[in-house]
């Protein structure tokens, strides 16, 4: 069987909710392209979306004996490890490459991953250019250290650049770990009056949050209803959905997550969360 029809074969598996059949698919793929590691990084990742916490470490395990010799593939292999949350292994294998900004940024996230927040800021402060993503990291970074003053001005300064989701979820994420509860929910307040996705999804994810699953669905539905690939809404709903012990629902906004975006660590995270309740 060709490769692209195996592959298909499994996402209609996953798709259909036919785990066992999928699980059976997925070994038999990684067993027949052990000395792969890109469709091996696919392999695992279609374990996690299933739960199959039984097999995943021993694909992982092939993975690890089988790194290509280039450091670009070695990159983009490590690269799937943090997607999958293997942070440990990812940190073993950034190690020995040369500190390009990619690379840095890659270590960084290990780094705050495994709570290591000095070594995280030193790569993020080496880099020669960051982007929208670096500066987040380092917001996130700051206030784990617990420098929130830094934090929120790195925040308010992303903001004046970027005035999306991604810039404002960063913001109130800086506030509430400060402290500044009220400063978040004005913040929310103000995006809500712009009747936009981004500012329903941001008051969503404000109300996630502060534990408030009820209102954080409410507000993600609101934000789906005028943009329905919204990520960050379809993320803050399915939180609410399994908090809630709407199992289903919370799975039906898995799948859409990963039809825009195959791989996203939301996924991971919403199922997780239903597996620990079920």
């Amino acid at each position: 069987m060709e490769t692209k029809e195996a592959l298909d074969q499994i996402r209609q598996s996953i798709k259909d909710e036919k785990n066992d059949i999928a699980e059976s698919q997925i070994m038999q793929l990684a067993s027949e392209h052990q000395d792969d590691a890109g469709l091996l990084l696919t392999c695992a990742s279609a374990l996690r979306t299933i739960g199959d916490d039984r097999d995943f470490p021993a694909v992982i395990e092939v993975l690890m004996t089988h790194i290509p010799a280039v450091p670009d593939a070695q990159y983009e292999v490590a690269s799937g490890m943090i997607g999958l949350g293997c942070l440990r292994e990812a940190d073993r294998l950034l190690a020995d490459l040369e500190p390009s900004d990619k690379v840095r940024r890659a270590r960084a996230a290990v780094d705050h991953g495994l709570e290591r927040d000095n070594e995280a800021l030193a790569e993020l402060d080496a880099m020669q250019e960051t982007d929208k993503i670096d500066r987040v990291l380092k917001v996130q970074v700051l206030g784990s250290l617990g420098r929130h003053d830094k934090a929120i001005a790195c925040a308010e300064a992303l903001l004046k650049d970027q005035t999306d989701y991604t810039a404002g979820r960063c913001y109130i994420s800086a506030l509430v770990l400060a402290d500044r509860r009220k400063d978040a929910l004005k913040f929310a307040r103000e995006q809500v009056k712009t009747k936009t996705a981004d500012g329903y999804a941001l008051m969503a994810y404000y109300q996630w949050v502060n534990n408030n699953s009820t209102a954080a669905g409410a507000y993600s539905s609101k934000a789906l209803q005028l943009s329905n690939q919204h990520l960050g809404a379809l993320e803050t709903i399915g939180y609410s959905f399994a908090d809630k012990g709407n199992y289903w629902e919370a799975k039906v906004a898995v799948g859409a997550i990963n039809e825009i975006e195959p791989g996203n660590p939301a996924v991971f995270r919403i199922l997780s969360m239903c597996r620990r309740a079920e």
